[in-house]
């Protein structure tokens, strides 16, 4: 079982990038309503243009950042997993994922 683990880790290694950012990209949804109702908590007060100026920001230039910044940070995180631990490790990750997507019946 080592050996067929090891072997899907080695397979893996090429794609952990693109496996990181789907992650982020799940997360991003899964939590995207909360971070912009806080988000929308916090000037809802303020002046229409200023508003729209945050929501502009967040959106293109805060959900960008943290989609690239986080991707990479993930993917090193991925890269320190031991082959035989890194598939497993990232099927626990996308049915955890999945669950807390359930239970807040986003699916």
């Amino acid at each position: 079982m080592n050996e067929i683990l090891n072997d899907i880790g080695l397979w893996f290694r090429p794609y952990q990038y693109q496996c990181a950012l789907a992650i982020i990209a799940t997360i991003l949804v899964i939590f995207g309503n909360e971070i912009n109702d806080a988000i929308k908590g916090l000037v809802k007060r303020q002046h229409f243009l200023v508003r729209t100026g945050v929501f502009i920001v967040v959106c293109a230039f805060g959900y960008g950042l943290a989609t690239v910044w986080l991707t990479a940070k993930l993917a090193e995180m991925l890269a320190k997993i031991p082959n035989i631990y890194v598939f497993p490790s990232v099927l626990i990750v996308f049915f955890m994922l999945g669950m807390y997507a359930q239970k807040q019946r986003h699916i």
